[in-house]
This record gives C-alpha cells, structure tokens and sequence, in this order.
C-alpha cells in the first residue's frame, strides 16, 4: 500500500509508518467495511471503478467520515493495482444532517399523499424483493415573482403545467402527489446505473422549465429538485421525502435551478 500524506493524516497514523490492508480494515465500521469489500471484490472481477462513503475510527479512536473513490487499473486483461483517493467528509456529512434534522416531510406532505407513497413502495417490495427506491422532489423557484410579475392565474399555469410535464417525463414513476411549496414528489424504482439515474432527474428538470406562453406573455420560471435514494430493503416513504427535500434545501441555498442529491456516494455527479 501506497499512500500520500494526506491518508496518514486522515486515518491518524504517522506519516510514512508501514501499513497493512488488514490492520487498516480494522478501523472501518462493519457495516462499511463489508459495503466497500463488497465493491472492491466486484471492482476486481469486472474492472469498473467504484465510490463510496464508509465510517471510520482514527487510530487515536476519532469517528470520521471517508469517501473512498476508486479504479482498477488493468494490464494485459489483468488486474495490475488499485488506485484512487480518500477524502475526509465528515464535515460535509454534518450539512446533510443539518439539513434533513431542518426538513418536515410531514409539514411537506398531506397525510394521503404520504400513506399513497408508503403502500407503493410496499407494493413494489412485494413485487422486487430486493430493490432500490427514490423520491425526487421537483419545486418551482420563483414562485412568488411570477405571480407579481404574470398574477395568480399565470403561476398557477405554470404550476399546472409542470405537473403535467412531470406525468409525461416520468410515466414510470410508483406514485406522485402535489406537495407544499410549489413542489410535487415522485417516487420512482432506482435503477442500478447511478449516472443514468442522475441524468434522467436532471433532464427532466431542464425540460420541465421549458417558457411557457399565456395570454400575451411568454412565461420564464425556473425550476430546483431534490431526490434521495435508498438501497435494496424496505425504506419509508417519509425517510425519502426527508432527504429529497434537504436535497431541494441544498439546491436553493445554492441561487436553485440546480438538481441536488442528498447524500449517497454513488451520487458524486450531482453534487
């Protein structure tokens, strides 16, 4: 093992002292350790890079979060080394939890759209077994300037519209619903290509916030989105919906008309 500077000091070691993978795995979490040899082990036999946040435990027994990003490099079809770059997250991941602590999805949501949620996703349990869920939440940015600039009735329009946008960009979605705050959630499976999953909301996103002509004018709006997956178990519906609304927090804290994730390692893109 070859490490920089920056490893030993994120693992609290002493820069250049020897190390063994195997005295290293000791100060993972278990659940991560198992997550990441997962990935590592599937990275070996098929070649594909990998990406994941895990727990650990400095050597002087400090909790810290490490983004692990990863690649295999391979010479004449086999595999030669293992390269890439750990990064310590533990800052970042107490935004995220910030931010879903600040999130109401209860607030957010009417009870009936919440209860409609939570028995699609039990169905779609039923039906997969082992799957992977997402909510997204898409939400009008400027919502009080329209109706200022075009008056009530052209918000609303525009409100109508996007809806209806959403029915035809997603038609696969589990269930959908009208939210708080000019906002409407769609659940939906989540397909195992991360990249095409983070493509697929943010082309919908940029399509959804296509101008919009009423009466004499020609309606400009702009549209943010948060989502949040969850692996393959059972998750619940307001879990979801919490994440995705700290990702639509994240967005607009950032000027919105942007996409963001919250949390996942495999969701690097979007961040």
């Amino acid at each position: 093992m070859c490490w920089t500077d920056g490893v030993y000091d994120l693992f609290g070691l002493r820069r250049g002292s020897a190390v063994r993978r195997s005295d290293i795995l000791d100060l993972y979490e278990d659940t991560s350790r198992r997550e990441m040899d997962r990935l590592r082990n599937q990275a070996l036999a098929t070649g594909r890079s990998f990406s994941i946040d895990c727990r650990i435990m400095t050597a002087d027994g400090a909790p810290r979060w490490m983004r692990l990003i990863a690649g295999i490099d391979r010479r004449d079809g086999c595999n030669a080394r293992i390269f890439g770059s750990k990064h310590d997250v533990t800052a970042e991941k107490g935004l995220w939890t910030e931010l879903a602590r600040e999130a109401h999805p209860h607030a957010l949501v009417a009870e009936p759209t919440l209860r409609r949620f939570d028995e699609a996703l039990r169905q779609f349990g039923e039906r997969a077994g082992g799957f992977g869920a997402a909510v997204a939440i898409y939400a009008l940015d400027d919502e009080t300037q329209l109706r200022d600039t075009f008056g009530a009735a052209a918000c609303d329009a525009v409100l109508q519209t996007i809806e209806q946008r959403l029915g035809r960009l997603f038609p696969d979605a589990l269930a959908s619903g009208r939210i708080a705050g000019a906002g409407f959630a769609l659940l939906m499976p989540m397909p195992p290509e991360a990249e095409r999953f983070i493509a697929m909301l943010e082309n919908g996103r940029r399509l959804l916030q296509r101008p919009l002509s009423h009466g004499p004018f020609v309606v400009d709006f702009r549209v943010s989105a948060g989502a949040a997956t969850a692996p393959a178990s059972s998750p619940l519906a307001a879990q979801l919906l919490t994440g995705a609304e700290a990702g639509l927090k994240a967005a607009r804290m950032q000027g919105g008309d942007r996409l963001r994730l919250f949390d996942g390692p495999l969701l690097q893109a979007a961040r």
